[in-house]
């Protein structure tokens, strides 16, 4: 599948090995990569090197105890950004905004359940399977109870993968109820940690990290040209008041026929992008409070208001209305 992990995160696995006293060179068959998140480790090999991995120790949930070892030279520039920030809430922003310097396959989706904030994943880009996800959860919630504390604690979490024989590691590693077969790969905890002081926040480092992390994303490969192409068509189509399949498909030369062969080549579905460019659009222009709603509703491509109020809440649980309120009582920049 396409996609691709930074050197800094694969190090883990490395790390890991070689504290159990196992030569990770030669159990995967590979040199550790340089901690350097410029160093890109093609999805489709991480997977097979946790298979391996797997393999050797017939362990199911050896992802969790890889993942309780996260540092912030793991995660690279992403890792000392977050960890320079003032709250939860600046952190998980960055996070969502250089995801990919670290962890470049389906991306980051935040939104709202009532006073939950659901930071979930899909599969767009394909299924990344039962080891790939346990140690992404389990990087991101044991990098989270460094920063913000070692009681933080998710309300819930929830993976896309068949339910394993035994959940009770995940439960423990979690500390709450954790679900299979989902729609989406979940972690939800309270809104309110979103406004929780950082251990060591420095707004100075912050800015010129920001800086640099934004400087390498965009040196970042695109994970597949048609799927870059296809999204800036979308938005083209969204910002003309056309958001539709015949449209998208003429501004990207092609037919209408053709370009749902290639979705479906993919496992996508162009419902799904549309609503994903719209929600990820309405997020922007509600965070400028001074645009009306129906205004925002226009420029997403509704005709009516009441159209855009229904598909918000579908996506988000809650009302454009509630969910700039929310975001301006936060006092921090809106997802």
């Amino acid at each position: 599948m396409q996609g691709h992990i930074s050197g800094t995160y694969v190090r883990l696995l490395f790390e890991w090995l070689d504290e159990q006293g196992m030569e990770a060179e030669k159990v995967l068959q590979r040199p550790c990569p340089e901690l350097d998140e410029r160093v890109r480790i093609p999805f489709d090999d991480w997977r097979a090197m946790l298979e391996r991995v797997y393999r050797l120790t017939n362990d199911p949930v050896f992802g969790l105890k890889v993942g309780k070892r996260i540092t912030a030279r793991h995660l690279g520039v992403l890792g000392y950004v977050t960890y320079s920030c003032n709250t939860l809430g600046e952190a998980l922003l960055r996070l969502q905004r250089f995801e990919d310097l670290v962890h470049a396959v389906n991306d980051l989706h935040v939104s709202f359940e009532g006073e939950l904030v659901l930071l979930q994943w899909g599969a767009e880009l394909g299924a990344t399977g039962q080891l790939a996800d346990q140690t992404a959860q389990a990087v991101l919630v044991s990098y989270l109870r460094q920063v913000v504390g070692a009681d933080f604690n998710p309300v819930y979490m929830s993976f896309i993968n068949e339910k394993p024989a035994d959940i009770r590691p995940y439960e423990e590693f979690f500390g709450c109820p954790v679900h299979f077969e989902a729609a989406y790969t979940t972690m939800a905890f309270p809104a309110i940690w979103l406004t929780k002081p950082l251990n060591k926040p420095d707004p100075v480092l912050r800015d010129i990290l920001d800086r640099q992390a934004e400087n390498l994303l965009q040196q970042l490969p695109a994970n597949d040209e048609f799927i870059t192409a296809l999204r800036q068509s979308i938005h083209a189509a969204i910002h003309a008041a056309t958001p539709n399949l015949d449209v998208v498909a003429m501004r990207m030369c092609c037919s209408p026929r053709t370009l749902q062969r290639r979705l479906d080549e993919r496992g996508l579905k162009f419902q799904i992008l549309l609503d994903d460019a719209r929600l990820q659009l309405a997020k922007r222009y509600l965070s400028k409070v001074s645009t009306p709603l129906s205004e925002v509703a226009l420029l997403l491509g509704y005709a009516e208001q009441s159209a855009f109020n229904h598909a918000f809440k579908r996506w988000t649980g809650v009302t454009p209305k509630v969910w700039r309120e929310k975001n301006a009582a936060l006092g921090a920049t809106p997802w």
